[in-house]
């Protein structure tokens, strides 16, 4: 009988680690953290579950009631003291177990780096992500329900990430990471991971957020450190050659939270008019110009106004140079870039 037992406990730990075995491996060194611990909850569980539904089996089959028996059932009691001991002591060790298992991992999972390679700040609106490279001084974006974002980051590199919601909850969340965090409007939500596998991999708003939830997909590609180089390189170059002349009437329309044009041209040294058109209905935009994208001087900033709705907007004459535009509502997403020739 004792062999048996110990039989039966060690085809559990087996067949534990097997299904540990289908688990999906974490593509961060933060998701295998996770990973591992699902693999010693299973680990641990599957004994547990096995003699339970064993007891269960026996009970079943050592008590049951025989074909011709006249045997009434023996009253049941309360049971025992030490029963009821035994049946509240083994779930307190069992809990208590994970429990300091489960803390190690949460604290591991949540410890901020204090020098990450990769400075992210991420932005979350409905229907769509932006995320700013506040080292490198660019930032990618996507077109709302037309172009997913494509943002790279260099693999065994610890990230940072600055994450907000610009107008309802979103939630970041990559299948691969094992990981999912909210993005909530006005409370920035801080967490580091270190990519270490190169791959291609898919994320999305794991929120419902509105009519265009399952639109609110981005692509995230680890790329090694010399191809990550590169691409910040070159991601810099075609952000500066974005060019266009002046061609007569300024005019921007938005519809499905996107301009119509990324680049506007007006003559230095002369006064312009932009009319704005919101297509949107029910949707707030606006329209306004600052020195960079990183918006430390404003030029001019329209009022928010709702759709379906236009708008013609004054402004001063400006120097010659490279200027940037924005719906402040909706950030990069609703950008581009203004040439004063």
């Amino acid at each position: 009988m004792a062999g048996w037992r110990r039989s039966r406990i060690g085809l559990a730990v087996l067949a534990g680690a097997a299904l540990a075995g289908c688990a999906k491996q974490g593509a961060t060194v933060q998701g295998q953290e996770i990973h591992d611990l699902y693999v010693l909850v299973i680990i641990l569980a599957a004994p547990v579950f096995v003699g339970v539904e064993g007891a269960l089996l026996w009970c079943v089959l050592r008590y049951r009631r025989r074909r011709g028996s006249d045997d009434r059932p023996v009253p049941q009691g309360a049971g025992g003291p030490r029963s009821l001991a035994v049946f509240f002591a083994i779930p307190t060790v069992i809990v208590a177990f994970f429990f300091l298992y489960g803390e190690r991992t949460l604290a591991d999972v949540q410890r901020q780096e204090p020098n990450p390679a990769v400075e992210l700040r991420i932005d979350a609106f409905q229907w769509q992500w932006t995320f700013y490279y506040l080292n490198e001084g660019f930032f990618v974006s996507g077109k709302t329900l037309t172009k997913e974002p494509v943002f790279e980051l260099p693999v065994g590199a610890p990230v940072h990430v600055r994450l907000e919601g610009r107008d309802v909850v979103h939630e970041f969340y990559v299948p691969e990471f094992l990981f999912m965090r909210n993005a909530l409007p006005g409370r920035p939500n801080e967490f580091t991971f270190t990519p270490t596998r190169i791959g291609t991999f898919r994320g999305q708003c794991a929120e419902f957020c509105g009519l265009h939830h399952d639109q609110m997909r981005f692509t995230l590609k680890v790329v090694s450190q010399a191809d990550y180089a590169a691409w910040v390189d070159q991601t810099r170059k075609a952000a500066q050659h974005v060019d266009c002349d002046p061609s007569g009437p300024l005019r921007l329309v938005s519809k499905d939270n996107s301009w119509n044009t990324g680049c506007l041209a007006v003559t230095k040294d002369l006064p312009f008019t932009v009319a704005v058109s919101n297509l949107d209905a029910g949707i707030e935009h606006n329209f306004a110009v600052y020195d960079s994208a990183r918006r430390k001087r404003t030029f001019f900033q329209g009022p928010r106004f709702a759709g379906v709705a236009e708008r013609t907007f004054q402004l001063r004459p400006l120097p010659k140079g490279r200027y940037y535009y924005q719906c402040d509502v909706h950030g990069p997403a609703m950008s581009g870039a203004l040439i004063v020739k």
